[in-house]
């Protein structure tokens, strides 16, 4: 995954929830969504000034929404809308605000900076322990070291089964929605 997410992006993994559900709980106007590839979308966001743009798909039995440079999924009450009835793995990496999350219908059950993976919080913060381990991010405070978004994915890959494909992502058609801009 690393290499297809890019630099800067927050994913948002949900468990059988439908993609036009999914990009509706995000905040997406049902009205704004459509299909297109990602490079469309992308071209298509330079133009778009109305608000912010989510792509999601399907991998396995997860929807995805993935925003690139952005992290919509921590804006206030968005988290606990998209896991409502479900789960939800939340990753993200930018530059400031690098993150993983395990929700469940709306309560936040293990969370930690990739950065500083001995930082974990949540009701079961300790739940993934060894699974985080193994994947190459120290839970007992040794320095974590390069890498650590891969390794985040990594352990999400391995701990839950998820995985985006190129062709899921690059060249197949996404469901595409836009968050309206608030004045």
């Amino acid at each position: 995954m690393p290499d297809l997410l890019g630099e800067g992006f927050s994913l948002a993994f949900v468990r059988s929830l439908p993609v036009d559900d999914l990009l509706v709980r995000y905040g997406c106007a049902p009205d704004s969504l459509q299909r297109m590839t990602l490079a469309d979308a992308r071209e298509e966001a330079l133009d778009d000034e109305e608000g912010v743009m989510i792509c999601a798909g399907r991998s396995g039995d997860w929807s995805f929404a993935l925003q690139h440079w952005g992290v919509r999924i921590l804006e206030e009450g968005v988290v606990q809308k998209v896991s409502a009835g479900t789960t939800a793995v939340v990753l993200i990496s930018t530059a400031s605000a690098p993150a993983f999350m395990y929700v469940r219908d709306g309560s936040e059950i293990c969370g930690f900076d990739p950065g500083l993976p001995h930082l974990r919080y949540g009701t079961d913060p300790d739940r993934f322990s060894a699974e985080m381990a193994r994947a190459g991010l120290p839970t007992d405070g040794s320095p974590a070291g390069p890498g650590v978004v891969s390794a985040m994915l990594r352990f999400a890959g391995d701990t839950f089964g998820l995985s985006l494909s190129q062709s899921s992502v690059l060249r197949d058609e996404l469901l595409i929605g836009t968050v309206p801009e608030h004045d």
